[in-house]
């Protein structure tokens, strides 16, 4: 039975390291299409001001700012060794949120359903901070 469960262990690591290797490859290809998208956001800032450019520029930037933080999505999972925090991914979503709120101010009781959800994830949040980091 020893046997096994140092092979386990062997092929547990094995399996950890190509996933780490994935993810770095992840990154790198993520930090390519920012570059894509950066080169995009210079070349649309060029053209002349108009409705549709300004709206194509908007999205140009939201994207290039999506390709940012998966990136720094990639970067905490390469440094805790392939976990990923509750706080990151809180983070995220509210940033996403918020992002959203900025870019389609349309409905005003869509904003208020979204602005309640910052507030619950902002909440939840401390929550977290307060009640599950207090015991380490």
């Amino acid at each position: 039975m020893k046997k096994f469960y140092g092979w386990a262990d062997h092929l547990a690591t094995f399996l950890q390291v190509i996933s780490l290797v994935c993810i770095g490859l992840l990154g790198l290809s993520l930090i390519y299409f920012m570059v894509d998208e950066l080169v995009a956001i210079v070349r649309l800032s060029t053209l002349p001001s108009t409705l549709d450019n300004y709206y194509v520029l908007l999205e140009a930037v939201v994207t290039f700012f999506l390709f940012f933080e998966f990136i720094a999505m990639v970067i905490n999972i390469l440094r805790n060794g392939g976990h990923i925090s509750v706080n990151f991914l809180i983070g995220l979503g509210i940033t996403a949120l918020i992002r959203w709120l900025i870019a389609n101010h349309g409905k005003a009781l869509d904003a208020l359903l979204i602005s309640l959800a910052v507030l619950a994830l902002i909440g939840g949040t401390i929550l977290l901070t307060k009640y599950l980091h207090e015991e380490n």
